[in-house]
């Protein structure tokens, strides 16, 4: 009874402090480190009580966010807010989206890539969290093989029904770049495959950059696209790649 009492007293306290962000004027002092309760404090409860509390805290963090971003610029407490709102309740997407690119304006993008790829383990039919992954790596990541990395989160992305046309396309222009030209043709044939006229244009101008000149290695690179593509598709493909290539 004591643990339930005191929950229900941190859902209100949070909600009070919701309704207390918006109406207070906004030369009102408020402090950049503000009180988390640790997740582990909630375990015992249903999750449909946890889902109630992470709901509030969401509300909370948007409030916390908006009032520093355009304040003081410190985000103390941000990362703990959305440890406790995505652990409370995994499956709340907009959470992991909304915080984790909140998280680059306390710099902190290492945290945000982490809480991203928990997001996906929880939600590993949402192809927008590998894709993201990609994004933060590629922008944010220092090490020489990011391109590499970066295209294999774009790979994974591609493989989730549902995802934009750009996604496969990023994906083997990335392995292209990291010099994965195996994974690269792949992927091009991939995109050939499944794309629009604008797609098959794009398979068709990557692959051209990266085939080898002469016919015979040309056909032998292609050669692991019959596994991944139709017939009738890769014979058309064949064809355009050997008319841009002037034969």
């Amino acid at each position: 009874m004591r643990r339930v009492l005191a929950a229900l007293l941190v859902v209100v306290c949070a909600v009070g402090v919701v309704g207390y962000q918006a109406t207070r004027p906004s030369s009102a002092p408020s402090s950049a480190r503000v009180f988390v309760p640790a997740p582990g404090f909630f375990t015992d409860f249903s999750p449909s009580f946890r889902t109630s509390i992470a709901d509030a805290y969401y509300l909370y963090m948007v409030q916390y966010y908006g009032e520093h971003v355009k304040g003081d610029q410190r985000l103390d407490s941000l990362a703990a807010m959305l440890d406790l709102i995505t652990k409370l309740s995994p499956r709340f997407k907009r959470a992991y989206f909304f915080g984790s690119f909140a998280l680059l304006d306390a710099r902190e993008p290492g945290v945000s890539y982490d809480m991203l790829k928990r997001g996906f383990v929880a939600n590993p039919d949402d192809w927008h969290f590998p894709a993201y992954l990609g994004f933060f790596v590629y922008t944010f990541a220092l090490n020489k093989d990011k391109d590499r990395i970066a295209a294999e989160w774009y790979e994974k992305a591609a493989a989730i029904p549902g995802r934009l046309a750009y996604v496969p396309r990023l994906a083997a222009r990335l392995h292209e770049k990291g010099g994965e030209r195996d994974k690269a043709v792949i992927m091009w044939g991939q995109v050939y495959a499944d794309g629009d006229e604008y797609s098959r244009q794009k398979a068709v101008d990557g692959l051209d950059r990266i085939l080898p000149q002469e016919k015979e290695a040309r056909m032998k690179a292609l050669a692991p696209l019959a596994d991944v593509m139709p017939k009738a598709r890769l014979d058309a493909l064949v064809e355009e790649l050997f008319r841009v290539h002037g034969e």
